[in-house]
């Protein structure tokens, strides 16, 4: 399935067919690999020069200028009484991966921002996925909605052989825990807490190795509902069998594998 509001890549179909190699490793993977971008054609253009385009560096100079400890940045020129008036408001989200704040967080902003102008060049809506964060820039508020169209899937090419169904039991019982750990409150990190949780469960002779996160603009109501979408409702069936795969959206992801992929 594919749709016509973006541009440059299919939501849903591209990464299916532009499979995910997983590559046998003996460390943490500290890559920041390029994934995916759509860039959105139903909010119009801008012009090089223009306010817009003004509105959308100093708003990206801003972030840039935030410490991101916690991986999260929703920021916008908007002034409130000219909401519904200016039409060079810009509205930007970066979320970093969980084991990517900070300084690390700064260096994929970096990298996002170059690779969204390249690839979405003048679209003043458009989002770019990178393994350590996802960048999103929009005329429009979307902050704390479910984006539900913006997701796309990725899979490890091979099938698991040995005992397929326990090997899927265990891969659904690790998520579903996950989520709920994300899901929880949190006294440290304030009510809502990170929206992240990592964690792993032996297979046999192998491990598996996941994570799950929400964008921190969502609660933990939305995020456990998004989450539980993407693991069981819309993409579950995608996984079956398979030793590795991922689903990125803007509002949650998550990914398993049979290696580390995470700092720890």
């Amino acid at each position: 399935m594919s749709s016509n509001i973006f541009g440059s890549v299919p939501i849903l179909v591209v990464v299916a067919i532009q499979l995910l190699l997983v590559h046998n490793v003996s460390s943490q993977n500290v890559t920041n690999d390029y994934l995916n971008h759509q860039c959105n054609n139903t909010q119009g253009r801008y012009t090089h020069g223009s306010t817009f385009e003004k509105n959308l560096n100093q708003v990206l100079h801003n972030i840039s200028n935030l410490d991101l400890r916690y991986g999260y940045a929703y920021v916008s020129n908007v002034v409130a009484y000219k909401v519904s008036k200016d039409p060079n408001i810009v509205f930007v989200l970066l979320q970093c991966r969980g084991d990517s704040f900070g300084s690390k967080c700064h260096s994929c902003l970096s990298t996002a921002v170059s690779g969204l102008r390249e690839r979405c060049p003048g679209n003043r809506g458009a989002t770019i996925w990178y393994d350590q964060c996802l960048l999103e820039i929009s005329s429009v508020d979307s902050e704390g909605r479910i984006h539900y169209k913006r997701m796309f899937y990725m899979q490890n090419p091979t099938n698991v052989t040995n005992d397929p169904k326990r090997f899927e039991d265990k891969r659904r019982d690790l998520l579903h825990k996950l989520m709920l750990e994300a899901t929880k409150d949190s006294k440290e990190n304030g009510a809502k807490g990170l929206l992240y949780a990592v964690g792993e469960m032996r297979i046999g002779r192998n491990k598996m190795y996941a994570m799950v996160q929400c964008t921190q603009d969502l609660w933990q109501t939305g995020c456990h509902v998004c989450l539980e979408w993407i693991t069981q409702m819309k993409y579950g069936e995608f996984f079956y069998r398979k030793p590795g795969g991922r689903v990125c959206g803007r509002s949650c992801s998550f990914r398993y594998e049979l290696y580390p992929f995470l700092r720890r």
